[in-house]
C-alpha cells in the first residue's frame, strides 16, 4: 500500500494500550478508523482523538469472542466507509500463575479472546476482501510468547503459539487465490495498562521483564507493516532469547522456568488473585501507557541480566561438550 490516506482500518482492542496507540498512528496518516472494544466510553474518546488528528473514526462496542458481533463490525465498516482495507486483530489479554491453580473457566475464556477472537476477526474480514478483488490486509497481534514458551503463562503461551500458526497458515492459504496479506506482530513486554487488565494468579503484582517496549513504537511498526507488508515483525530486544532456545530448548526452557518462578511467584508485592478484565471490562486503564512495573524495573533489569548470563553460560558449556565429544 503506497498511502494510508483514506484507507479504512478496523482495530480491535482499540480503547487503550497498543490498540489506542495504533489507532492514533493511523489517524495521523489520514486513515478512516473503525474502533472496536468492549468499553464504550473510552472507545468513543479514542474516536474523538483520532478525528482531532485528521482521521475519520467510528466507535463500535464489540466483544471479539462474539462471532456475530464481529461480522456486524465488518458490515458497519463497509456501510460507513465503503470498504475495508486493513483489519487489525489486536484485542487480547494475558493470564499469569501456576497452571493448576488457575480456574479452567478463566483459561477457556483467555483462549476465546486471544485465539477465537482472531479467528472471528479474520472470518469476518476475508469475505469482504475477496469481494473487493481479492485485496486487503490482516494484521494479527501475536507475542514473544508465540515464539518462546513462557512458564507461568502456559495458556497465554498456547494462545499465542496458536495465533502464530494460524497467521502463517492463513497467509499461505490465501496466497494461492488472492493478493490478501496476512501479517503477524510479535511484541515483547509492552508498557500498557495490561497489569490492570490481565488475569493474575501469581499471588504477586505483575511485573514486566525488561527492556519494556513503548506501545507507540509497536504502533509505528504496525503502520510500517501496513505500508510494506511482510510475514512478521518482532518488536523488543527480548527476542534475543529465541536463538538460545532454538539451540538448546531443554536447557533454556528449564532455566527460564526457574528464574520465572522467582520473578513472578516469589518477589514483588503480595496481590490478590484476579481475573482482571477477562469476563467483564475494568474501568481503570484507558491510556496508551500503564507505567507498568516502574518501581521494580531496576530489580527486573538485574533479573534479565542474570537470565542472559545464565543462558550464555549454558550455551558455552553445551558447545564445549559437543566440541569435546566431536574430537573424541
Amino acid at each position: 500500500m503506497d498511502s494510508l490516506d483514506n484507507a479504512t482500518v478496523v482495530i480491535t482492542g482499540a480503547s487503550s494500550g497498543m490498540g489506542l496507540a495504533t489507532a492514533l498512528a493511523f489517524a495521523r496518516r489520514g486513515a478512516n478508523l473503525v474502533l472496536a472494544a468492549r468499553r464504550q466510553t473510552p472507545l468513543e474518546r479514542a474516536a474523538q482523538e483520532c478525528e482531532a488528528l485528521g482521521g475519520r473514526a467510528i466507535a463500535i462496542p464489540t466483544d471479539v469472542a462474539d462471532a456475530a458481533g464481529m461480522r456486524e463490525l465488518a458490515q458497519r465498516a463497509v456501510t460507513t466507509f465503503g470498504q475495508i482495507d486493513i483489519w487489525i486483530n489486536n484485542a487480547g489479554m494475558s493470564l499469569w500463575g501456576p497452571f493448576e491453580t488457575i480456574p479452567l473457566e478463566s483459561q477457556t475464556r483467555l483462549i476465546e479472546v486471544n485465539l477465537i477472537g482472531v479467528i472471528n476477526g479474520c472470518h469476518a474480514a476475508v469475505p469482504h476482501f475477496l469481494q473487493n478483488g481479492g485485496r486487503g490486509m490482516i494484521i494479527n497481534m501475536a507475542s514473544i510468547g508465540g515464539r518462546v514458551p513462557m512458564p507461568w503463562a502456559t495458556t497465554y503461551t498456547a494462545s499465542k503459539f496458536a495465533v502464530a500458526g494460524f497467521t502463517d497458515t492463513l497467509r499461505y492459504e490465501l496466497a494461492t487465490h488472492s493478493a490478501i496479506e496476512v501479517c503477524g506482530v510479535y511484541p515483547a513486554f509492552v508498557d500498557t495498562p495490561t497489569n490492570l487488565h490481565s488475569a493474575n494468579y501469581t499471588g504477586r503484582t505483575l511485573r514486566p521483564v525488561p527492556p519494556v517496549v513503548d506501545p507507540k513504537h509497536v504502533a509505528e511498526q504496525i503502520v510500517g507493516l501496513a505500508l510494506r507488508p511482510r510475514r512478521a515483525v518482532y518488536v523488543g530486544a527480548l527476542h534475543g532469547v529465541v536463538a538460545p532456545f532454538a539451540l538448546m530448548p531443554e536447557t533454556t526452557g528449564r532455566l527460564v522456568g526457574r528464574l520465572g518462578a522467582q520473578f513472578f511467584l516469589h518477589s514483588g508485592s503480595p496481590a490478590q488473585a484476579t481475573d482482571g478484565s477477562l469476563f467483564e471490562p475494568v474501568e481503570e486503564g484507558t491510556g496508551i501507557h500503564g507505567g507498568w512495573g516502574m518501581p521494580e524495573r531496576k530489580q527486573a533489569k538485574r533479573t534479565a541480566v542474570a537470565v542472559i548470563v545464565g543462558l550464555a553460560g549454558a550455551w558455552a558449556f553445551a558447545f564445549a561438550r559437543r566440541r569435546s565429544a566431536t574430537r573424541a
